[in-house]
């Protein structure tokens, strides 16, 4: 019988044992084990190695989940994947309270731990590893079968050492099972060249001795090695360029890492030339992106190269309703709006940037004859004709009718069309019940009542309406959408945040929920194309060697799918974007917003703005919402019950109504700028600092140089 793992690891044990059948994973006891015993075929070497796939669940089963870098999957929290986008500056928790930096890192409150799972969980599973690889000496297996396991067990290894180089720069290597007196408990720190060319010797055996054909559907095989050795090569040989690190002739170089990189990520660039594109169901553009997260079968994707498999009743997560019932708590700061290409492929703010006006009779598009800023306007003029993928990462605005009870709504074709311009680029959320009006479902009572991946209006678990969108946590004051003007302060008890832009990254239509439990079953991806095309770009470039051949089959593969404007190489001159950080060439500048815009929301920006040194340029933005026009002001409600509520854009404090008046509006104002409240990065979280009780336990072992 075929075995088909398919990553449904978090009951697995230490020792314990999984066995599956064609359609999912079956639970199946096997009794007590011995060592003796549980390493004596191929398949209990097997079962007990599936173990060391844990490391890509979430904190029910990995606390130390969000201290990996990727797609770091936070099953028990309205924070979902994005927890260390958060840490970047790029997205926002909103629990945090008025006049509050909302980025632990921005305000300065990072402190040394007594314990910490990023330490102690990656020593776990490298333990674990080393245990396999001792025992498979004592199996009767096969070469192929020796070689294939020991490949399993030694990526494991490299990716757990990989986490602790990249939290802690210098740690200690492990490659042997210790014993309570082991001389390695008290050794101390080995140096990151030392624990890097460990790592790349160890993925380079992988690659060349994993066994493809024994790999089972879904596990680890010489793709995704390859894959994580794209990941690791792009980010120590850049974090080896921008931190200065002094080089050994002894280990492998920076520029060995990043050719590295180049070679195995066009190998898979070429092997997998196509990016998925969506199922039919969706209409909106660039529904592939967003149907990685919201797909049912992510085995049916041909860029996804290993993924974390949900199946009702057995592995379940409630990453979708988390984003939207009261709980939710992750919403996107203006500034990083302000990334988002617009459709044609231009900088917000690029000379040649082009303006739309939008007619709600024949949902067309002109250009605009008056041009607005994209920074500085209403949410509806602020999200027209932009990159696709901000519309998949945050919800569009729209507003419409309650017609009846909690579930029944109607389109709101008033301020001309604009309010329902974005539930006719979805679709309508519900059953259509032929009088102009729709029905949501009750998503507690089970799975595909909605086809659509994504639709408008949002709804909560219970098929309850949000009437529109943006609105605040500010007040439930009556509804204000009326005369062409937005609620900011209106809403329900669910999807309330500060800055008008939730996070729906994950929510799916058809997936099942309820009001505190857990129903989902769309998969995640761990591994994919898209990350890699971004390294092959990146590492291209630092070499000194991105053209626009290589534009056309990474960056632009990307772009196509997205349904955005192309790059153009030659086009990208140092006026290209004048928002940009101007110590960074402009040709990277776009490569890197590429890599942050394809993989928000997936963890990989505080571990990038780290190796690219770039800490303040990030953490420290301003965290300030959506743009309110001056006539619709009194549709706010100010904390400090005197002023405004919006922005004042000179000194990034609250407006006074005389500045609102002037500025024509403002950004709604919530969390204090982190530089002028005097916090903001410090350099010395480039390294995370070593828990207190480490240090009391191995006397060798000595705190960060920055931390002490």
């Amino acid at each position: 019988m075929k075995r088909y793992i398919n990553i449904l690891l978090a009951t697995a044990a230490l020792v314990g044992f999984v066995s599956c059948n064609d359609e999912f994973l079956e639970l199946k006891p096997k009794g007590s084990l011995t060592e003796a015993s549980g390493f004596a075929t191929y398949e209990t070497c097997t079962d007990y190695s599936l173990n060391l796939y844990n490391v890509f669940n979430g904190p029910h089963a990995n606390p130390a989940a969000i201290y990996f870098q990727g797609p770091t999957v936070n099953y028990n929290s309205g924070l979902g994947s994005s927890q260390r986008d958060i840490w970047s500056g790029l997205l926002t928790q909103y629990t945090n309270g008025y006049s509050t930096v909302p980025n632990s890192y921005a305000d300065q409150s990072v402190t040394i731990p007594t314990t910490s799972v990023a330490y102690s969980y990656p020593y776990s599973v490298i333990r674990t590893a080393n245990i396999l690889l001792e025992h498979l000496a004592d199996a009767n297996l096969t070469d192929a079968e020796h070689k294939h396991l020991e490949a399993v067990a030694r990526f494991f290894r490299a990716y757990c050492h990989y986490a602790l180089m990249l939290n802690y720069g210098d740690c200690i290597y492990v490659d042997k099972v210790l014993g309570e007196n082991s001389e390695e408990l008290q050794s101390p720190r080995d140096s990151r060249l030392y624990v890097a060319d460990q790592i790349y010797k160890e993925l380079q055996w992988c690659a060349d001795n994993i066994q493809d054909n024994l790999a089972e559907p879904n596990t680890v095989n010489s793709d995704v090695v390859k894959a994580f050795m794209s990941r690791f090569c792009l980010f120590e040989g850049t974090w080896r360029k921008y931190h200065n690190v002094a080089e050994s002739g002894e280990y492998v170089t920076g520029t060995q890492l990043l050719q590295k990189c180049v070679e195995v990520s066009k190998a898979l660039a070429d092997k997998f030339p196509t990016l998925y594109t969506g199922d039919n169901n969706d209409k909106h553009p660039g529904k592939g992106w967003g149907q990685i997260w919201t797909t049912e079968n992510l085995g049916k994707v041909p860029s996804v190269l290993l993924y974390v498999k949900h199946v009702q009743d057995k592995k379940m997560h409630r990453l979708g309703h988390y984003e939207h019932i009261a709980s939710a708590c992750l919403e996107m700061p203006q500034s990083t709006v302000d990334l988002y290409l617009t459709a044609d492929g231009l900088p917000i703010h690029n000379a040649n940037v082009k303006t739309y006006d939008y007619n709600g009779i024949t949902r067309t598009y002109t250009e605009s004859a008056t041009p607005y800023d994209y920074a500085n306007a209403d949410s509806y003029k602020t999200f027209r004709k932009r990159d696709p993928r901000l519309w998949q990462m945050v919800t569009p605005p729209y507003h419409v009718l309650s017609v009846g009870g909690t579930n029944d709504w109607g389109m709101d074709e008033s301020n001309d069309g604009v309010y329902s311009e974005f539930v006719h680029q979805f679709a309508p959320r519900g059953k259509d019940n032929g009088n102009g009006t729709w029905t949501s479902p009750n998503f507690n009572a089970g799975y595909h009542q909605i086809e659509t991946h994504k639709s408008l209006p949002s709804t909560n678990w219970a098929g309850n309406v949000l009437w529109g969108v943006p609105h605040t946590q500010m007040s439930d004051a009556s509804n204000r959408y009326v005369n062409g003007k937005t609620g900011y302060f209106d809403g329900h008890g669910f999807q309330r945040g500060k800055s008008g832009y939730f996070v729906w990254k994950h929510v799916a239509n058809w997936d099942k929920q309820f009001a505190s439990g857990t129903a989902d079953i769309s998969d995640k991806p761990v591994f994919k194309m898209e990350e890699v095309l971004l390294n092959y770009a990146e590492a291209a470039f630092e070499l000194g060697q991105f053209t626009q051949g290589i534009a056309d089959a990474t960056i632009n593969k990307l772009r196509d799918r997205a349904e955005v404007g192309r790059m153009t190489v030659s086009a990208i001159g140092n006026d290209f974007d004048p928002d940009r950080d101007p110590s960074v060439a402009p040709v990277l500048w776009e490569i890197r917003r590429e890599r942050l815009v394809e993989l928000m929301g997936e963890s990989f920006s505080f571990d990038d703005v780290r190796r690219w040194k770039k800490g303040d340029w990030y953490v420290n933005k301003h965290h300030y919402g959506a743009w309110v026009n001056a006539d619709n002001l009194d549709a706010v409600v100010s904390r400090t019950g005197g002023q405004t509520g919006v922005m004042d854009n000179t000194t990034h404090l609250e407006a006074t109504p005389a500045v609102a008046a002037a500025q024509g509006g403002g950004h709604l104002y919530y969390y204090l700028d982190p530089v002028k409240a005097g916090k903001g990065w410090l350099d010395k979280y480039y390294l995370m600092p070593i828990p207190t009780e480490e240090l009391l336990l191995n006397s060798n072992l000595q705190q960060q140089d920055a931390w002490k």
